[in-house]
């Protein structure tokens, strides 16, 4: 089944439950799944956390996985009718996709490399230092399940799966303003850089018919710059 086989009247109903869906998973996360705590102070006030506790690294990586991944996609299912292929989640354009790999690793590390030298990114990443130097490969694919549910939510449930009702680029914003807010809480140069990292990573998307060839990108970018940070 493609976009085009949708019906418009699901695909517009689909599009509005599924906005809201997201919402609540990315609400679940951010308050409930944190490897971190996110608080505020002032002048008057000592520091106060205002999401719950942080969790372990196991506990984070399911959960992104679940509630990023597994949910959204059975959500994006139930709600349009679009088939995993047509999510996003199918090989798509196999040749672009890896000569997009290729030509996109390096400048990944390079980005990793980047970011490891900011001090704002090194209060916060790695997530789990014990357990990077523990077994840094080990703990690198691991976080795949994080980076790979991020991009299932954002570019292939949220984009794809609104591109029948709105269009591609409309749906393109809409999934780039969403992941912009959720990155809210993290250094300002991550959160900055996520509005035109999302706009370049979904139109990537759109032309390679699949998310997987950018979630990679992603997690190479995340896996460098901690491996940069241990060094």
């Amino acid at each position: 089944m493609t976009g085009a086989s949708v019906p418009v009247r699901r695909a517009r109903y689909g599009a509005d439950l599924l906005v809201i869906a997201s919402v609540l998973v990315l609400l679940a996360f951010y308050y409930v799944g944190r490897a971190d705590a996110i608080g505020v102070s002032s002048a008057t006030r000592s520091w106060v956390a205002m999401t719950l506790r942080a969790v372990p690294g196991w506990a984070h990586f399911l959960g992104a996985a679940l509630l990023l991944g597994v949910l959204p996609v059975v959500a994006a299912r139930s709600l349009t009718g679009l088939s995993l292929r047509a999510l996003g989640l199918g090989p798509g354009n196999v040749r672009a996709g890896l000569l997009l790999l290729a030509a996109g690793t390096p400048l990944a590390i390079l980005a990793g490399a980047i970011g490891s030298a900011s001090p704002a990114m090194r209060a916060v990443y790695p997530l789990f230092p014990a357990a990077a130097g523990g077994g840094f490969a080990g703990y690198a694919m691991v976080q795949f399940l994080y980076f790979g549910a991020w991009e299932v939510l954002f570019r292939g449930v949220l984009l794809f799966g609104l591109r029948p009702a709105l269009g591609g680029t409309t749906a393109n914003v809409l999934q780039t303003a969403l992941s912009v807010t959720a990155h809210f809480g993290r250094a300002i140069n991550e959160t900055a850089s996520a509005l035109p990292a999302g706009l370049v990573f979904g139109w990537l998307d759109l032309r390679l018919g699949s998310i997987w060839y950018v979630a990679i990108l992603h997690w190479i970018v995340g896996v460098s710059m901690d491996w940069f940070i241990l060094r």
